[in-house]
């Protein structure tokens, strides 16, 4: 008997669920993170979602409890550069 690879296929992925991930990143992150059976088993959720709204709010249900990524190590390097006056 052949197994079958259980491997996540990125090309089945909802596109409602694609577009919701597109605008937040930090629930993208957290999928790319989970394994193999949790993405599945959201993405089996996620096809159950009759509206954009419900789809929002379950992509972000991923991110909740993760801290704001500022995506700056530091704030100061804001600051830094060439100055305009």
């Amino acid at each position: 008997m052949q197994e079958r690879d259980e491997k996540m296929d990125y090309n089945t992925l909802p596109v409602g669920l694609g577009l919701a991930f597109a605008t937040n990143r930090a629930a993208m992150d957290r999928f790319v993170d989970m394994t193999d059976e949790e993405k599945k088993e959201f993405v089996e959720r996620s096809r159950g979602v009759m509206s954009k709204k419900e789809m929002d709010s379950l992509v972000s249900s991923l991110a909740e409890d993760e801290e704001p990524d500022l995506h700056l190590e530091d704030v100061n390097q804001v600051f830094k550069g060439p100055s305009i006056g």
